[in-house]
């Protein structure tokens, strides 16, 4: 009953059915900005609902069309936020239901306390509040378990509601979700994706985790996926969680992988009776039932049925349900689309991804999953594993070329390069070799763990490939590991790689009489132009082995040395870029002499072959002025905008970033906090997208930085920069970063 002058609703008159309730007061939850706006949130479609409902989309149908008769809301077609190129019907609450919604409050719960009992009132969940509260009970005694069940079965939805209930008792909660990629780091990115750049040792991980508050909660889901090549390191994170006192529930397909040893709670498919209820209230009890019964109370296979769809005979199982009923169905260009999504390895924009033409059509359907931000989506994994095993080898070969060819169209994109890789892998193309050459250094920056489960597979499968073996050796290297790394280098018969991958593990192990040795190999083996650019890399790496607060340990005569056994080449650009990164090394060896007179006559012949704008050029000269700036204070505030402009004009975001941190560096000298508040303005390394020596320099001196300014746990960023010089083959700054570790802990 609305007062149409504007006056207050009686709205207590208008009794609300459960369902009715429950989606008023999700919509309420969205803002009003949203009514008018082309792009909305998948969350106000029909599909959105259902799923967070938890009921079928023909369930909705009944509710939905009694709120908009009673004007609580209103329907209209907008465009759904990474939903598709298709327009959808979405639903908005009306200001008649938010006066609704305001008059009838939901009662306050009388305790915070989190209790078996309070789960069933904090959270909406058909058939499974018993199981809730068994979970509940066995995470407080023991802290750890994992649900394990079918596909479909409705794990997921165990956790969203036990997450639910958490934090209606003001719980924090951190949730991830593993894929065929997942390692520790990503991992915990996940759950801290909030809080700045994830360690890559366990060991820092750890450090974070223990300053955790006891009552956290950390959900992972899909373990089953996890894969082989990271189990071990993704247990000892898992095993870091309990050491801190905090609680861990995993889920996930079974059977699980033998390292995966936790009590389990094994979850079921739902009585008919019970299942029924996920149909809705617009079928006959009597109908419900029957469907609920065909279809063995399988949450999952409730959720695909559409009315008029044929049941399953007796006996049939749900798999022969989902390949004869809801397959068979599907359009040519709606079957094609979700075969090429079933070869997803990791959920994926639906902007970019292959087969997205039809994902509109395919979430109707209720066959996709998406993530819990509902920026990426994937295939439902019980219709996945069903279509999987229906495609024969020739089926994978064509739709992994088809996917091959999209994102060789679409190597800029964030994963292009990486999905071309594991496509062209899974097809032994003749270019694989090459590709792995251009990308190795950008890809092992971004994501390592990746390209350790792609080349674990790979040796796997050609033990003989000795290439293959390098790769994975190299990111090994990458990873800190270098027990893996010397496995993969025992495969490597060629010299010069084997040499390369030997120098790169004498640089992680800190064995420098080894790393000379081989660099010496490697300078005799190589070609004119290989040999200089190996000089000058080594200079860089050798000039770069210091931290920026402690006396230089730089080896300047074995610097000189090497520039003085540098050959020009003869061709304009390479000369070019060699003569240009002889002054920069130049200019730096000359400020660590206190020769400024030097360091600027250098900077003005490099001008002079250039212009006084190269963004080079005024980087040494922006260097040059930082050094000679002795009181402190004095002249920081023209300092300041003088580093702005630089970074502005720097060729790269690496480049640019690398500038900010120089100055960051020199301002500690006055103050930590200004260089703290200064170090949050330039991107943390995860951040940029540089690859090789120069981003794995710049990530140590991040981390040394931050864990010199404030940064908590100091611990931790002091061990990713020891790991991250080390790394860029600056043993002594490794070693000096360590000391300074050791001194914190």
């Amino acid at each position: 009953m609305i007062d149409e002058g504007g006056a207050r609703p009686s709205a207590r008159v208008l009794m609300l059915s459960r369902s009715q309730e429950k989606l008023l007061r999700y919509l309420g939850a969205f803002p009003i900005g949203l009514e008018e706006a082309w792009d909305v949130p998948r969350d106000l479609s029909l599909p959105g609902l259902a799923d967070a409902m938890g009921v079928v989309r023909s369930g909705l149908n009944q509710p939905l069309n009694a709120l908009l008769e009673m004007a609580f809301i209103s329907v209209r077609v907008a465009h759904v936020i990474g939903g598709g190129s298709r327009r959808r019907q979405v639903y908005h609450i009306t200001t008649a239901g938010r006066a609704w919604v305001e008059s009838n409050p939901e009662a306050a719960k009388a305790e915070e306390k989190l209790s078996p009992d309070s789960l069933a009132e904090t959270t909406f969940l058909v058939g499974r509040s018993g199981t809730l509260k068994d979970v509940h009970e066995r995470l407080e005694k023991e802290r750890r378990l994992v649900i394990g069940g079918l596909s479909g079965v409705g794990k997921t939805v165990l956790l969203d509601a036990y997450a639910e209930g958490l934090l209606a008792a003001k719980r924090r909660v951190r949730r991830a979700n593993v894929d065929e990629f997942t390692d520790a780091k990503s991992l915990f990115g996940s759950w801290y994706s909030d809080e700045g750049p994830a360690p890559s040792e366990t060991a820092s991980m750890a450090e974070r985790v223990a300053e955790e508050e006891a009552t956290t909660v950390f959900m992972v889901d899909d373990v089953d996926r996890l894969p082989p090549r990271h189990q071990e390191e993704v247990m000892e994170l898992l095993a870091s969680l309990l050491d801190a006192g905090c609680t861990a529930l995993l889920a996930g397909r079974l059977p699980l992988f033998e390292g995966l040893t936790w009590p389990m709670l094994r979850l079921g498919t739902l009585e008919p009776k019970v299942a029924a209820d996920l149909l809705g209230e617009h079928l006959e009890a009597s109908q419900r039932l029957r469907i609920a019964r065909a279809l063995g109370g399988h949450p999952m296979a409730l959720q695909l049925y559409r009315e008029g769809d044929p049941l399953p005979e007796a006996g049939a199982d749900v798999q022969a349900f989902v390949e004869q009923t809801m397959l068979n169905s599907l359009a040519e260009t709606e079957r094609s689309s979700l075969d090429l999504m079933v070869l997803y390895p990791r959920p994926l924009s639906p902007t970019d991804a292959p087969g997205s033409e039809e994902v509109d059509a395919l979430d109707e359907r209720a066959l996709l999953r998406w993530s819990i931000d509902s920026e990426r989506v994937e295939v439902q994994h019980l219709v996945r594993n069903v279509r999987r095993a229906m495609l024969d080898d020739d089926d994978l070969r064509r739709l992994h070329a088809l996917s091959l060819n999209h994102w060789q169209e679409r190597l800029n994109r964030s994963q292009g390069a990486l999905l071309r890789l594991y496509h062209a892998m899974a097809l032994e193309k003749d270019e694989l070799d090459a590709w792995i050459d251009d990308d190795f250094d950008r890809l092992v920056a971004a994501d390592a763990g990746a390209l350790a489960v792609l080349f674990d597979r790979a040796t796997q499968q050609h033990p003989e490939n000795e290439r293959l073996h390098y790769w994975a050796g190299r990111v090994a290297v990458q990873r800190n590991e270098p027990e893996r790394a010397r496995t993969h280098l025992e495969a490597v018969r060629d010299e010069a790689l084997h040499d390369d991958l030997a120098h790169a593990m004498a640089l992680l192990e800190g064995d420098e009489t080894a790393a000379q040795r081989l660099l010496e190999r490697q300078l005799e083996r190589a070609a004119s132009v290989e040999r200089t650019r190996l000089v000058l890399r080594t200079a860089v790496q050798r000039l770069a082995d210091r931290l920026f607060d402690e006396p230089s340990s730089i080896d300047v005569q074995s610097i000189r040395s090497l520039l003085n056994d540098v050959e020009l080449p003869d061709a304009g650009p390479v000369r070019a870029t060699v003569t240009v990164s002889m002054s920069m090394i130049r200019h730096a060896l000359a400020l660590h002499d206190g020769d400024t007179e030097r360091a600027t006559a250098l900077a003005e012949q490099l001008a002079g072959l250039s212009n006084d704008e190269d963004p080079l050029v005024q980087q040494m000269k922006l260097r040059t002025q930082l050094h000679q700036r002795t009181s402190s204070g004095e002249g920081m505030a023209s300092l300041r905008s003088q580093t702005m402009t630089v970074m502005e004009v720097q060729p790269s975001p690496l480049h640019s970033a690398a500038v900010g941190l120089t100055f960051g560096e020199h301002l500690a000298s006055d103050s930590l906090d200004e260089a703290a508040t200064f170090l949050a303005t330039l991107p943390s390394p995860d951040r940029l997208e540089g690859a090789g020596a120069p981003s794995m320099r710049y990530a140590a001196r991040w981390w040394y930085l931050a864990g010199r300014t404030g940064y908590r746990p100091a611990a931790m960023a002091l061990r990713e920069a020891a790991r991250c010089f080390r790394q860029a083959g600056c043993l002594r700054a490794a070693k000096a970063a360590t000391l300074r570790l050791h001194r914190v802990l």
